[in-house]
Formats: C-alpha cells, structure tokens, sequence
C-alpha cells in the first residue's frame, strides 16, 4: 500500500513540475508576444500627426530660407549699385573743373591771339591726364617704342631703309591709355618698316 502512495505522490510531482516549467515559458514568451504586436490604430495616428507637423516646419524653414537668401541678394546688388553710383560721382567731382576751364577756354574773347588759346588748352589737357592718373590710367608709350600688338595698332607702315627702325612707333595719330590690369584703348600709329625696296630707293 504504501508502495502505491509512493509512485502517486512521484506522478504527481512530476506533473507539478512540468506544469510549473509550462508557465514559466509561457510567462516568458508574453513580453516578445506583446513587442511584436502591430502599433494600434492610436498609436498609427500620432506617428501621422508628428510626421505632418514635421512636414510643415520644414516647409516654413524652407521657405524663409529663400525669403533670407532672396533679401541677401537684393542687399548686395542694391550696395553694389550704390558703391558704383558713389565712385561715378567722385569721378565726375574730380572732372568738373576740367570742364569749367574748358568753358573758360571757349569764353575767351577773339581778340585774343590763338597763341595764348593753345596755352590754355595745353594746360586743360595736363590737367584732364592728371586726373585720369588719379584713377590710375596712363597714356600707352608710342612714339619711338617698338610696336606691340598689345599696346598698339598699327594703322600705317612706313617705309624705311635703317633696318635699326624696323618695327619702331614713328608717329602717333590717337592716344592709348591703360591701367595697371589692362588696356583700355590702343594707341593708333605709324610703325616703320624696313625694305630692301626702301634701302635701294
């Protein structure tokens, strides 16, 4: 009798046992369970809210951003119009009384003797380059330099029997100037240029 309490008492503690293994799973188990559950409809809804609101707020900074960059670029042009409008004047403050002493120049009375007039052109003209080498502007060296391209252009070629003048600037016809960067207008010129035909006659 005893024998069968026994094996009863031992079936039923396995029985306990495995029972007890089986929640412990299950227990284990509800957590993944409930993490791989889908998002309820709540919870999707919110997502959707914040992403709208996301969506809006970049929109608006979008949109300033091209306010700023299109009010930058109406501020650097306005300053550049204005920096030139300020350099045109001063130039033309610098040229206005060059333009009085040409007045004076053509106020002149005719009695008196052109010799006198060209004077005071001559010293209308040193006046005017004074001024434009204020602005950095300078007449181009011509006559007796040795022609370049760069500098001149070369309307006439005279004929000469020194081959030493070849190539060399004999007359002047118009004024080159230039700065420091470049050239603003070559000199029109007369160059020499040597033949044996010259030579000969």
């Amino acid at each position: 009798m005893s024998s069968v309490n026994d094996q009863v008492s031992s079936e039923l503690e396995k029985e306990g046992v495995a029972s007890a293994s089986t929640e412990e799973s299950v227990s284990r188990d509800e957590p993944e369970a409930r993490q791989e559950a889908a998002p309820s409809p709540e919870e999707l809804l919110a997502a959707l809210q914040n992403a709208e609101r996301e969506k809006i707020e970049l929109t608006e900074a979008l949109a300033r951003a091209r306010a700023d960059f299109f009010n930058y670029r109406k501020r650097v042009d306005r300053d550049r119009q204005k920096e030139r409008s300020m350099i045109a004047e001063e130039k033309a403050l610098d040229f206005l009384p060059v333009l009085d002493n040409l007045d004076r120049a053509l106020s002149v009375s005719p009695d008196i003797d052109g010799k006198s007039v060209l004077q005071g052109v001559a010293m209308v003209r040193k006046q005017f380059l004074a001024v434009l080498e204020s602005m950095g502007v300078e007449a181009v060296p011509s006559i007796g330099s040795v022609f370049s391209p760069e500098y001149h252009e070369a309307v006439v070629a005279v004929a000469t029997d020194d081959p030493e003048k070849n190539g060399i600037v004999m007359e002047e016809i118009q004024s080159g100037y230039r700065t420091k960067e470049r050239v603003l207008r070559p000199a029109k010129v007369k160059v020499a240029s040597y033949t044996l035909t010259a030579e000969k006659g």
